[in-house]
């Protein structure tokens, strides 16, 4: 049995539409029903833990996105297993933005669009993609498949991470000692790293500082990653050329907020990537059938690590 688990209103209405359409009736159930007391997993957005610490059956503690920093990892410890959807159609999503992110500086369309408002024409060159060196912050599930992806495409590309991963055809960096040469060659910085507490307000002036003059950031990873206005700074003094944002410290995104007015940053509404409802479903069905017969989970999430 899986309890739907969230404190946020609309999204309590998304998951209750979605198992109403892709799960057996029998298989899910609301917060505080009767038959929450047999939960063996519950499916959570910002869920209410008092409440689910109350559920005598429950196993598994489930996000229904790829992030799991709204779970209170730190609280949770070990007393449950947690489990996150990761699926290739979201993957394919994510290339799919960070292609366009990519090409959108790659053939100086930033350059395009400020010479349309001044009805100005000049070319500018035409930059292949083995001239372009894309360095990507996170070489999880996702950032190990965007990187390899961009490589297959001819892209010099890099990648860093926590701990030191192979990947074919991209030069991976780890740890702190490796940071400041990862970052030193990457005129577009992607970031897909999760938000851990030994993380957040990375994408800073220290970092930014750190790249090649007149790099590009593309933030796909959570709001909170970036220090805004350190990116103002570094835009408005020349020393960043431009920015693609996706994620914000809060959604949506203010109105007066300056990220909308200024005119070398693009914002997108948290739609870099999506997993398809019917595949977060079976993915959380599947693991609930897991934990119930004492099988591996698939897409376990370390509470220590926080990913």
């Amino acid at each position: 049995m899986i309890v739907i688990a969230t404190t946020v209103p609309k999204v309590q209405k998304w998951l209750e539409d979605a198992f109403a359409k892709y799960a057996p009736e029998d298989s899910y159930c609301l917060a505080q029903s009767e038959a929450a007391q047999y939960a063996t997993t519950a499916v959570s957005w910002f869920p209410d833990l008092d409440y689910l610490e109350t559920l005598p059956q429950l196993k598994l503690i489930h996000s229904m996105a790829a992030g799991v920093e709204h779970l209170n990892l730190k609280r949770i410890g070990h007393r449950y297993q947690v489990c996150r959807v990761v699926d290739q159609l979201h993957q394919q999503g994510m290339f799919d933005y960070l292609q366009w992110g990519v090409l959108y500086y790659q053939r100086f369309f930033d350059q395009a669009f400020e010479q349309k408002k001044q009805q100005r024409w000049r070319q500018y060159p035409q930059r292949s993609t083995t001239e372009i060196k894309i360095g990507i912050m996170g070489l999880g599930q996702m950032g190990g498949y965007i990187s390899q992806r961009f490589a297959a495409l001819g892209y010099q590309v890099s990648g860093w991470s926590r701990s030191l991963k192979t990947l074919e055809n991209v030069q991976c960096f780890a740890g702190d000692s490796d940071f400041g040469a990862f970052l030193s060659q990457a005129e577009i910085l992607i970031n897909l790293l999760p938000l851990t507490e030994s993380n957040q307000g990375i994408l800073s002036q220290d970092l930014f500082g750190q790249l090649p003059e007149r790099a590009c950031v593309i933030n796909c990873g959570r709001g909170q990653h970036l220090v805004e206005q350190d990116l103002i700074d570094c835009l408005d003094s020349g020393r960043l050329r431009g920015a693609i944002l996706d994620v914000f410290n809060h959604e949506p995104l203010a109105i007066d907020s300056a990220l909308w007015q200024h005119d070398k940053i693009l914002v997108t509404p948290h739609v870099a990537s999506h997993a398809p409802w019917s595949i977060v479903v079976e993915q959380i069905l599947e693991n609930d059938r897991r934990v119930r017969e004492g099988q591996n989970l698939l897409n376990l999430v370390d509470p220590s690590k926080g990913y």
